[in-house]
C-alpha cells in the first residue's frame, strides 16, 4: 500500500527535532563546507545567497553567521524553527519563507548564490525545481548543488531496508520518470541547460556508528523511505530490519567506521 506523496513530502515536519543528529556534520567538517561555498561563489558582503530547502540549517548556518545576506526557503516550518533556535536572536542578514522550492516567489534575477543540498528530489518534476533556480539565479550567479554522499555501511543500510519495505509497496508501469537530480545525472542535465560545470569534493571526514545507531535512525523514521508505507506495514518492515541487523552483525554494539564525502557540483555561466 502506497501513501499520499504530501505525507512524504512533508515528512520533515515530524523528524525536525531529530534531523541533525541523524545526519551530522562535525563542526570542523561544517567550516570547510562553509569556506568551499564562500570561495567557488567569490563572496563578497553584498553576495545574496538563497537556499531553497534550507532546513535546519546544517550548511547555511556558519555562512548566516559570517553576516552574508542570506534567505531561505523550506516547505516544513518546524524545520526552520530548529534553525530559528541555534541563534539566540534572529540575525538582520536571515530571511526565512515557508514555500515551494518548485515555485520560487522571488523576481528574476535575483541571487548572486543559490545552493541546494538533497532537496530537488522531493520535487515530483526536479527539472522544474532547476528551472526555478536558474530563473531567480543573476546572469553572473554561481548554483552549487550539495551532496553529503553514503559512505560504504551507511549505504549497505539503506539497500538492506530498501528491499524489506518494497515487499510492501505499490508499483505502477506508468509513474513518471524524472531526472536524477544526483552525481553524474545532474551534472548533465546542467550542461543541457547551458550551464559550465564542474565537481568539487569540498570535504572527507572519518565516521563511526554503532549498528544500534543505525537501526535507531530508521525505527524513529528520520529518512525519507520510512514514509514509503503505512504505520502497520513499517512495525513489519523494522521488525525485519532488526532480523537483517541481528543476522549480519550480531551485535547492536559493533562499532562501524568508513569515510564520507561532500560534493559540490557548480554550476556557472548558466545562459
Amino acid at each position: 500500500m502506497s501513501i499520499d506523496w504530501f505525507v512524504i513530502q512533508n515528512y520533515y515536519g515530524q523528524i525536525a527535532h531529530l534531523y541533525d543528529n541523524t545526519r551530522p556534520l562535525p563542526p570542523e567538517v561544517s567550516a570547510k563546507i562553509c569556506n568551499c561555498i564562500l570561495k567557488l561563489v567569490k563572496a563578497t558582503p553584498e553576495t545574496k545567497f538563497l537556499e531553497p530547502g534550507i532546513g535546519t540549517g546544517r550548511i547555511g548556518f556558519p555562512i548566516i553567521k559570517q553576516g552574508y545576506d542570506y534567505t531561505g526557503i523550506d516547505i516544513s516550518e518546524a524545520m526552520m524553527n530548529q534553525l530559528r533556535g541555534k541563534f539566540s536572536e534572529m540575525p538582520e542578514n536571515l530571511t526565512l519563507i515557508q514555500g515551494d522550492a518548485a515555485n520560487l516567489p522571488f523576481a528574476d534575477n535575483s541571487f548572486d548564490a543559490i545552493l541546494t543540498t538533497h532537496i530537488l528530489h522531493c520535487i515530483d518534476d526536479p527539472l522544474v525545481g532547476l528551472t526555478e533556480i536558474k530563473r531567480v539565479l543573476k546572469p553572473n550567479g554561481v548554483y552549487l548543488s550539495c551532496e553529503h554522499l553514503h559512505c560504504s555501511y551507511q549505504e549497505e543500510f539503506f539497500q538492506a531496508f530498501n528491499k524489506i519495505i518494497a515487499k510492501y509497496r505499490e508499483t505502477s508501469q506508468h509513474k513518471k520518470e524524472k531526472i536524477s537530480p544526483f552525481g553524474e545525472e545532474m551534472q548533465q542535465k546542467l550542461v543541457e541547460m547551458g550551464a559550465e560545470v564542474e565537481k568539487v569534493t569540498a570535504a572527507r571526514w572519518q565516521q563511526s556508528q554503532t549498528v544500534g545507531e543505525l537501526f535507531n535512525m530508521y525505527r524513529s523514521r528520520a529518512f525519507g523511505v520510512c514514509w514509503l508505507i503505512e504505520e502497520d506495514e513499517f512495525n513489519q518492515a523494522i521488525q525485519e530490519f532488526k532480523n537483517w541487523c541481528d543476522n549480519t552483525y550480531k551485535s547492536e554494539g559493533i562499532i562501524l567506521t568508513d569515510e564520507l564525502i561532500f560534493n559540490i557540483t557548480v554550476a556557472r555561466n548558466w545562459n
